[in-house]
């Protein structure tokens, strides 16, 4: 009967945090590694964006000046600390 504490703390699930974590790392992968994946996502912004935008300019104009401030600001720090670098391509093909 020792053994019945053990086999229930095999069969608890595992954490919702750590369901989620694993859930984004395996969305961040897809994203980083197929091309589709990505610019799909970035339509989806896009589109998104402007179904917002739509209740109230407003928004359209902050938002592009807020995306614009935020390009250069990462443009800056890509120079400085080498961030957002792609992968060199893997030319072996052996």
């Amino acid at each position: 009967m020792a053994d019945d504490g053990r086999a229930a703390d095999h069969l608890q699930e595992p954490q919702s945090s750590e369901g989620c974590m694993n859930l984004a790392v395996s969305l961040w992968q897809l994203v980083q590694h197929d091309r589709l994946v990505r610019w799909a996502s970035y339509a989806s912004v896009v589109i998104l964006w402007f179904a917002i935008a739509w209740a109230d300019v407003r928004i359209l104009l902050f938002g592009a000046a807020l995306i614009g401030v935020a390009l250069l600001w990462l443009m800056r720090q890509r120079e400085r600390h080498g961030w957002l670098e792609d992968p060199p391509d893997d030319v072996d093909l052996l």
